[in-house]
């Protein structure tokens, strides 16, 4: 169920691998980081388990302390120069815990988002990662991690709690926190500012180019809130599906399961009115480039693709060809924005706000994360769990939902036999709670002759 062209051969314009030097962050981190204080917000992996008793309080810190101990266990220190790339430094004090302890009924579940969404995560402050236990009536809890998205992308994440189940202490070597301006420091950066400078200079190049193919389009993007703006508790559902039943009908669709869920989701962007002048809905999928011992918090390339709704819903081999031919250009020729991000470092904060349409797409682009299967351990934080679920949170204001012309973003994984789809999406003045979206997914899932329970 993941896309990952990691095993793949490089292509000339993919060029090598930026896994960043020692403990430099890799430019796609970097470029995360900018973003994040660019906009005054990022985005957080949600990751909620349920439990039908309450947890005990030592085991929830042993899963802390073992967190601590793995690729979670650091933090950023910036450069001292403000062109400079960031590194990580280790930080193995264990994430916070935040205990709510009035029980909340199983039905209002979803009201626990409201309040993660006021439990800050911060990649260079700290904390980079906490966690969270909601009370349930019934004797039951949830049990919720947040990750700066900074920090580890889902994979990252997933194989983060899997090697904390297991007891696996990884040591990946992070430095202690330095004093920014010891001369050690200002040595080692002014060295890895000068190697970076070939690569600068390509992407001088590689800028000019996309520059006369066409002026970028004029955006001021959503400004850096002064933190009095309430933020809105973006509608999230989640449908479960068997897998097997998912298999079968993309057999006799003729396509994988990846191109059935993908044509589900194009079916659901066209029910709720995000497709562009044509009548496509453009579907922007992360890829994984992430390999054995990779330190990278996103380690994540994309494809487009421009998806016909109404030719997917009976037949949706065409897509399926276009998914292949975009995967297979990526590894071949790399993506259109790597070869810029060597001038990451270089971009000031108020040009990162203007450049945020572009770097999501224009023409109302619904992310889909294709994750995979998960390791079981994933799902035994503190003994087995009754539910996984895993999704993106992110503070948005109704201002800037309203800008960027609402959001539609899934994520689809499988744990064992049960492949599970959250949808998380907004349309400004018409989906704007879950009961609101609810039936739009609903309908898509039928759409594509698809079966699941939908909470």
């Amino acid at each position: 169920m993941s896309l990952s062209p990691a095993n793949k051969r490089r292509g000339r314009r993919g060029g090598a691998r930026d896994t960043g030097a020692d403990d430099v962050l890799c430019y796609m981190d970097q470029a995360s980081f900018v973003g994040l204080r660019a906009l005054g917000r990022g985005p957080a992996l949600q990751v909620t388990w349920l439990y039908p008793h309450a947890i005990d309080e030592a085991a929830v810190a042993q899963f802390s302390e073992r967190l601590a101990r793995g690729l979670l266990g650091r933090l950023l220190q910036r450069s001292p120069f403000p062109w400079g790339r960031h590194r990580w430094v280790a930080n193995p004090a264990p994430g916070p815990v935040a205990w709510f302890r009035d029980p909340l009924p199983h039905e209002f579940l979803h009201k626990l988002r409201r309040k993660l969404l006021d439990l800050p995560v911060d990649p260079e402050r700290g904390p980079g990662w906490r966690l969270a236990v909601q009370a349930l009536e019934g004797d039951g809890c949830a049990l919720t991690m947040l990750v700066s998205h900074t920090i580890a992308d889902m994979q990252a994440t997933s194989q983060a709690i899997a090697d904390a189940v297991a007891g696996r202490g990884i040591e990946h070597g992070f430095p202690a926190p330095s004093w920014r301006w010891s001369p050690a420091r200002l040595a080692r950066d002014s060295v890895e500012s000068l190697r970076a400078l070939p690569g600068v200079s390509r992407a001088v190049v590689a800028l000019a180019r996309r520059s006369r193919k066409g002026r970028a389009r004029s955006n001021s993007g959503p400004r850096s809130r002064d933190g009095l703006e309430p933020a809105v508790d973006v509608p999230l559902v989640q449908a479960l599906i068997d897998a097997g039943a998912c298999q079968q009908r993309a057999s006799d669709l003729g396509v994988a399961s990846n191109t059935l869920i993908m044509a589900f989701v194009a079916r659901l962007a066209f029910r709720m009115g995000r497709v562009d002048p044509s009548g496509r809905v453009k579907l922007v999928l992360p890829v994984s480039d992430r390999h054995s011992g990779d330190r990278r918090g996103n380690a994540l390339r994309s494809i487009t693709v421009m998806a016909d709704p109404d030719t997917c819903r009976n037949d949706p081999r065409a897509l399926q060809r276009d998914l292949k031919a975009a995967l297979a250009s990526l590894i071949r020729n790399g993506d259109d924005l790597s070869p810029l991000f060597p001038l990451i470092p270089y971009v000031p904060l108020w040009l990162a706000r203007g450049l945020e349409r572009e770097a999501l797409g224009a023409d109302l682009p619904v992310g889909c994360s294709l994750v995979g299967e998960l390791p079981l351990d994933v799902n035994r934080p503190c003994g087995e769990a009754l539910l996984l679920q895993l999704s993106l949170l992110e503070r948005y204001t109704e201002l800037e939902l309203e800008r960027l012309g609402g959001l539609l973003f899934i994520g689809c994984y499988r744990v064992g036999k049960q492949l599970s789809c959250t949808v998380s999406g907004y349309v400004p003045g018409r989906v704007t709670t879950r009961a609101e979206l609810m039936p739009f997914v609903r309908d898509a899932l039928a759409d594509m002759d698809l079966r699941g329970t939908i909470s």
